[in-house]
């Protein structure tokens, strides 16, 4: 499969060598520059002309100053100084200011992630408004934006690719920043969802020498080591590396739970002149834990009579750990043609593997197999064992080529761009025979066989297993003017043809399973099955006008276009979800180093699945669905010494066009004759929007030049929202108080750094995140309760 999808992209490189080909002999070519002044050139600092004039290549003039080039790669002198955040040009595709762009972005830099010392990207997006992310601590997280959840996370412009439920895991010891850009950016990214886009910046190779090593010690026998370093190749002028990484092996407050993985990420870069770039990636990440199933959160007739200890599991001390295995490789490269027009490439492989093996729920009362009674049945939960098997891979590639120049007295930035992207899965789903029930007020553990595990992977009890493939070609044009130096207008369109297909073979209680392989059988059928080809046009328009100079009002209307992977019971693809978008706020610099925007929306959004409970890999559409919203952020430094990163939320999402719901039978598992059929949507809130949420968290600097101590805290809040679709339960709001304090001192020329995270100080009780991966299939979903108190030392070395 390697080689079939690497193939695959064949055309993306041999265009790359073309275009490279046809730059060195352009190089020394006038620029493009219809009537009037370069002010790139002028615009940078004398660092970055001295540094640029230093380069004096053959063929090219020694004072020229390329397109997107920049000073030493070096780390910011002072946290404070890390806070400031200016642009988001991975994410962008452009060298615009982000306060000059129509579209609210939010930028979270990696002092905020060691400020709060964040290991996970769930932990990361809560700094940023309207995202909410549905936590799987052993496989990641999968994320809510605006109120319509992103199936998608980008590294470095390029999709990581979630594709389906299945959550991606993400560490961060590799993460220079992460990028938020809200609303529908299909334009750029294609397979995007109309809430926004997470795109990871990863840390690159700087022009200095830097050694980090950080030792974290945690509650509930938390334990991580991470490393950081980087260094420029004497020997080979323009060649650097970066290598980071972490080891970290973890319990929890929950029984049964914790487990350990590795993470290493190496980076190399050349740049034999400022004209050229070649970066080469590559990330291996390992995992074996114990994935949290979480809390009933009631049953078909209605919540639980009592709560339960947010310790308490329902899975056993013999459950194996789950696998999670994922490797990737990438590489950017940029050739600039001349000062103002570069071409760009990008390739990114990931191929991965989630192996769960673990006991499910399968509903409260009488077992489908037992026909017995028992009083005691009310409070008794059965349980299957469950095997689930995902190998996925990701292949995606673009080309852009950009520039800037001046026509018809208008300074243009403009963008021209194509993409590929290959996706696939192989999923095995399977279930044992037997029943294992337990009381989930008075639970007896230790009666599951270690056998019975075996007998869901060879899938006694029911065994089904899927083969997809997904494949979208995108070409995209984007022209950013100015007038006046004033007015910003932003327009675009892309057009995608996607094609999908997906081959299924399941069975039913198998006393003898056959030998023939479910996937096999899977791949053969998809083989024979006919491919879905949809088409799409996403025009984007917006624009900014700077009032002040500190101060700019902006407009801008979207449209998204996103392929799903939902089938019906035929292994027909529903259609294309498509949605758009009207935004308009404001954008101001009140203080040199800070940044805040207030954005005011409305999205809708088309032909949304969802999963048909009851069946596998059987999914359903559920009308016409809307969000309005008011958020607001802000970020940077309020004084040399203070910084803030702080967010607001008001989200309206509910469903707006589809049939009346059935309350009795929300799920349609009930008898229809009795309870009546299922029913719809309308009127429902969607999952995951709470009305209110925000996040406030300040910093001081008490010492100098990064030295001294430093401290600093916040709240995280957020009012109820609900569990699922179905609006049948509620996952409650909270008001969560997080601090932290440290120290750093030079000791010996090195730098020395202790520090003491306290989160969640108030030790409240809420939920938050559901399981729709291992107990999907069954209602009403399992809530999962976040970390109670919880403190983190930690010790960074840097020399």
């Amino acid at each position: 499969m390697l080689l079939r999808v690497f193939t695959r992209g064949v055309s993306a490189g041999a265009l790359t060598l073309a275009f490279s080909t046809w730059a060195v002999a352009q190089q020394s070519l006038p620029t493009i520059d219809v009537g009037g002044q370069r002010r790139a050139a002028a615009a940078r600092t004398p660092a970055q002309r001295g540094q640029a004039a230093s380069v004096g290549s053959v063929g090219q003039p020694s004072t020229a100053v390329p397109l997107n080039t920049s000073g030493p790669r070096l780390e910011p002198k002072t946290p404070t100084e890390a806070y400031i955040v200016r642009n988001a040009d991975s994410a962008t595709k452009m060298d615009v200011p982000i306060k000059e762009i129509p579209q609210s972005i939010e930028v979270i830099p990696r002092q905020v992630l060691v400020d709060q010392q964040v290991t996970n990207l769930k932990d990361a997006v809560s700094n940023a408004s309207g995202v909410l992310s549905n936590n799987l601590e052993g496989l990641g997280a999968q994320f809510h934006i605006r109120g319509f959840r992103q199936n998608f996370i980008f590294r470095n412009a390029l999709s990581l690719s979630q594709f389906t439920s299945m959550p991606m895991l993400v560490d961060t010891a590799n993460v220079e920043r992460v990028e938020v850009l809200k609303g529908p950016s299909s334009i750029l990214f294609g397979r995007a969802d109309p809430g926004g886009v997470i795109n990871i910046v990863t840390k690159q190779p700087l022009d200095e020498p830097l050694y980090r090593v950080d030792q974290q010690v945690g509650s509930y026998d938390h334990y991580r080591t991470q490393w950081d370093v980087s260094a420029p190749i004497a020997e080979v002028p323009g060649l650097a590396y970066r290598v980071s990484g972490a080891y970290q092996n973890n319990g929890s407050f929950r029984q049964f739970q914790g487990g350990r993985s590795a993470f290493l990420a190496p980076v190399v870069r050349y740049s034999p002149s400022a004209w050229t770039e070649f970066t080469a990636e590559a990330e291996l990440l390992t995992s074996r834990i114990q994935q949290d199933l979480g809390l009933p959160s009631g049953s078909l007739f209605g919540p639980l009579i009592a709560p339960l200890p947010h310790t308490r599991s329902f899975q056993e001390a013999n459950d194996p750990k789950d696998t999670f295995d994922r490797y990737l490789v990438s590489y950017n490269f940029r050739q600039n043609l001349n000062e103002d027009w570069k071409v760009t490439n990008r390739f990114l492989y990931q191929d991965s593997r989630s192996a769960s093996n673990m006991l499910s729920n399968a509903g409260f009362g009488q077992f489908a197999y037992d026909t017995s009674f028992n009083p005691e049945q009310f409070f008794q939960m059965n349980r299957q064992t469950q095997f689930q098997d995902f190998k996925r891979y990701n292949l995606s590639t673009n080309i852009d080529l950009s520039g800037k120049f001046e026509a018809l007295g208008a300074k243009h930035n403009f963008l021209f761009g194509l993409d590929y992207a290959n996706l696939g899965y192989d999923y095995v789903y399977n279930f044992g025979f037997d029943n294992y029930p337990i009381n989930i007020y008075a639970p007896v553990y230790g009666t599951v066989p270690n056998s019975a595990f075996y007998d869901s992977v060879i899938g006694r009890g029911y065994k089904s297993s899927s083969s997809v493939v997904a494949r979208q070609k995108g070409m995209y044009v984007q022209d950013y003017i100015t007038w006046f130096d004033r007015l910003h207008l932003m327009i675009g369109a892309r057009y995608d043809i996607a094609d999908l297909t997906r081959g299924k073979s399941r069975s039913n209680f198998d006393l003898f399973p056959v030998l023939a392989s479910d996937k096999e059988l899977a791949i053969a059928a998809r083989l024979r099955q006919p491919t879905t080809i949809s088409t799409g046009w996403s025009p984007r328009v917006g624009a900014v006008f700077d009032i002040l100079p500190e101060l700019s009002a902006y407009a801008s209307y979207s449209r998204s276009f996103g392929p799903q992977a939902a089938f019906d019971a035929k292994s027909v693809a529903l259609p294309p979800e498509r949605a758009l978008q009207w935004e308009v706020g404001f954008k101001a610099q009140p203080l040199p180093g800070l940044l805040a925007t207030l954005a005011f929306y409305q999205i809708t959004k088309s032909n949304v699945a969802t999963a048909l409970l009851g069946t596998v890999g059987v999914s359903q559409l559920a009308g016409l669905q809307r969000s309005r919203g008011v958020e607001f952020d802000l970020i940077g430094a309020l004084t040399d010494r203070m910084t803030v990163i702080a967010n607001y939320a008001y989200i309206n999402a509910k469903v707006i066009d589809d049939n009346a719901p059935n309350r009795l039978n929300p799920f349609g598992l009930l008898d229809s004759a009795v309870f009546g059929a299922q029913g719809g949507f309308l009127g429902n809130h969607l999952e995951f929007a709470p009305r209110h949420s925000g996040k406030l968290f300040l910093t001081y600097d008490f010492g100098d030049n990064g030295l001294g101590f430093r401290a600093g805290g916040g709240v995280t809040a957020s009012t109820n929202w609900w569990g699922d679709l179905q609006n049948t339960f509620v996952m409650p709001g909270f008001a969560r108080l997080d601090g932290f304090a440290s120290y750093t001192a030079e000791l010996y020329g090195h730098r020395v750094t202790a520090q003491l995270n306290l989160q969640n100080i108030n030790n409240v009780r809420y939920f938050d995140a559901v399981d729709d991966t291992f107990n999907y299939n069954t209602a009403p979903k399992f809530r999962i309760p976040a970390r109670p108190f919880t403190a983190v030392g930690a010790l960074s070395f840097k020399w």
